[in-house]
């Protein structure tokens, strides 16, 4: 399949089957045997654990491990690091206006493991006849992880510009970041802003909504937008994103989505990966993914996924069983 050359809308058309999105967590860990630090300064390691990933849980897109944090980590914000679990960060120092003024912008072709995680990208893509997807924290997220969360939403209502300063310049960061792994194989770039859900609308659209169109501006891929939560306050905006899809938290109620979801745009989710993936069973999942599958039916524009990634620590059957149900069931919205 020359997917290449296709849309994201032309790829998930181009088979009479419907198309799953996996996006797990440190679920392929045990598949090479090695701790989280140990893949992300390995591009071999990458390489092995995305095969073994593809064998074990084959959806329609390639990954490595999810990289969240290397912004803000190159940055120099102290992380904590769990063997087998994704890092977080500790300290939140960038709280001034002359603290930004004072950062450059990272250059991911040399900023300490930025160029090792450009490598991995470009040895999967390389490597793996599938569209490679990653998923980058977005502008505001960014902006939390440097800042703080009560720090910055305080300072919208006492000095917003502090807020615009860090905000101008976490999307230039995020834009080269993006523009760096694009250029490496990526096809397929999700922007998550989780910590946008706790704006209102009026700061999401002055915020959040220009910084996120200038990143997907600056970069010619497939590009979804994913926020975690109950995100019906500023659905409209994130329609109005220049994205190709749009992926929902598992609270969103999809059937109610869908009516208001334009047909150019591709909807992605949202399997509960708590409760079902994570403490379900094989059965359960089968018949959620299949209730799901049967309220999208009339939907070209749909593509399922989990509402996030998986937990760590989920049961590979059950991963597996949502990979099979979702791809064995034909199209009928085209007969």
């Amino acid at each position: 399949m020359n997917w290449h050359n296709m849309t994201l809308m032309e790829y998930i058309k181009s088979e009479n089957r419907r198309f799953f999105l996996t996006d797990l967590g440190t679920n392929g860990l045990k598949f090479v045997d090695k701790k989280v630090y140990e893949v992300y300064n390995s591009p071999e390691t990458q390489l092995k654990m995305a095969e073994r990933l593809d064998e074990e849980f084959p959806g329609d897109f390639i990954y490595p491990l999810s990289d969240g944090n290397i912004i803000s980590e190159s940055l120099g914000v102290k992380l904590l690091k769990p063997d087998y679990d994704f890092p977080s960060p500790l300290e939140h120092k960038f709280t001034t206006t002359e603290s930004i003024r004072n950062l450059e912008i990272p250059d991911p072709y040399s900023l300490k493991r930025m160029p090792t995680n450009l490598k991995s990208q470009n040895l999967i893509s390389s490597n793996i006849d599938k569209p490679l997807y990653v998923s980058i924290f977005g502008p505001f997220t960014l902006a939390v992880q440097l800042a703080g969360a009560t720090h910055l939403l305080r300072e919208i209502i006492k000095n917003k510009d502090f807020v615009i300063e860090i905000l101008e310049y976490t999307k230039n960061a995020v834009r080269e970041y993006a523009k760096a792994v694009v250029k490496a194989g990526v096809k397929y770039m999700s922007i998550a802003e989780p910590a946008s859900v706790t704006l209102s609308p009026e700061n999401f659209r002055e915020l959040v909504l220009p910084r996120l169109n200038y990143v997907y501006d600056s970069v010619d891929c497939w590009k979804q937008l994913h926020i975690c939560g109950d995100t019906w306050k500023f659905l409209d905006m994130m329609i109005e994103t220049n994205s190709d899809a749009i992926s929902l938290d598992q609270i969103m109620n999809m059937e109610e989505v869908i009516k208001h979801f334009p047909s150019d745009k591709i909807l992605v989710g949202n399997l509960d990966p708590i409760r079902l993936i994570g403490k379900g069973t094989p059965e359960e999942v089968n018949k959620k993914t299949t209730e799901l599958l049967d309220k999208m039916e009339p939907y070209d524009n749909f593509m399922m996924a989990f509402g996030c990634n998986a937990p760590n620590d989920a049961p590979d059957e059950n991963i597996k069983e949502a990979i099979r149900v979702t791809k064995n069931r034909f199209r009928a919205y085209g007969n």
